[in-house]
């Protein structure tokens, strides 16, 4: 009798064991705090483009059709995988949803209040894959949140350039000081001419949103954080003036990189800085790998601490 109990109480445990092992979500990947980062940039700039065309759909159409395209752009196949991993229908809807968005724009005259209406339907489903595609301990983490703010910086410089219509090449020719072929030659105080109005525009929200995610992590104990605030808001201010790139560029390389260091302890370097640039793009299947090499220092001093606002 004795045995025969022994042996029933084994093959329950074992039963349960094998439920609670079968019932688990098998998880392939296990997001670092910069891969964290590079996605909710992602995240931010669809709802920006997302929120561009509707605002453009009453004033011109083919800008607001140029912002609804940019929309898909930003998510990579790789990122479609990672997010598959976690929640495979919610994978399935980002990608529709934005697809759908895509094309009510391929109408002569969209209807504004179903743009607007899936303008929120998009902002929702964003929602539910970030909740889902990474834990809330990255979320409320001020390292990840300020390379967030590092990476709406670097995509507020690489859509000026394509805003003027500068190759990547043209980039990093500005590193060393030599002027862009679309620039005027005639000093500084000329304003730069601009070629693609939904890229400016798409240059002016992400800083914007820099200012705002900044504004959050901001730390009241550090000396240097209300002049990497000011040195933010100057860089939108001179995107607005349509300054000449080389003069943005400097702004980015001289204050804004350097003090992101020194507050955050990201670790970043200008290269590192400007390679963020267009990264969402054409990251592919290597992003994960990529990332990891590019920010490997500041994932080991990634910290936790208390937002403000």
């Amino acid at each position: 009798m004795n045995n025969h109990f022994r042996f029933v109480l084994i093959g329950l445990m074992l039963l349960v064991a094998f439920n609670l092992n079968t019932n688990k979500p098998i998880f392939a990947h296990t997001f670092s705090g910069d891969e964290s980062a590079s996605f909710l940039s992602a995240v931010e700039m669809i709802k920006i483009d997302s929120q561009l065309a509707a605002e453009e759909i009453a004033s011109n159409v083919s800008i607001a059709k140029d912002h609804a395209e940019h929309t898909t752009e930003h998510i990579t196949a790789n990122d479609t995988k990672e997010i598959n991993e976690r929640n495979p229908r919610l994978a399935t809807e980002l990608n529709s949803t934005l697809t759908d968005f895509v094309k009510t724009f391929e109408s002569e005259s969209p209807s504004e209040s179903e743009v607007n209406d899936k303008v929120s339907n998009i902002s929702d489903v964003l929602s539910e894959v970030v909740s889902a595609r990474i834990d809330q301990k990255q979320l409320d983490n001020v390292t990840v949140k300020a390379l967030v703010v590092n990476d709406l910086v670097g995509e507020g410089l690489q859509h000026y350039g394509s805003a003027l219509g500068m190759e990547e090449s043209e980039h990093e020719e500005n590193e060393e000081h030599e002027s862009a072929s679309n620039e005027t030659e005639n000093g500084s105080n000329e304003t730069a001419n601009i070629l693609n109005e939904a890229d400016y525009q798409g240059a002016q929200a992400a800083i914007s949103r820099a200012i705002d995610m900044y504004n959050e992590i901001k730390p009241s104990e550090n000396a240097n954080s209300t002049e990497l605030g000011t040195s933010i808001t100057s860089l939108k201010d001179a995107i607005d003036s349509k300054t000449q790139f080389d003069e943005i560029d400097k702004i980015v390389d001289d204050k804004i990189t350097p003090l992101l260091n020194n507050i955050f302890e990201l670790n970043l370097s200008e290269e590192e800085q400007h390679g963020e640039e267009g990264a969402h793009a054409e990251e592919g299947e290597d992003h994960a790998e990529e990332e990891e090499e590019s920010h490997s220092s500041s994932e080991n001093k990634t910290h936790e601490a208390e937002t403000e606002g």
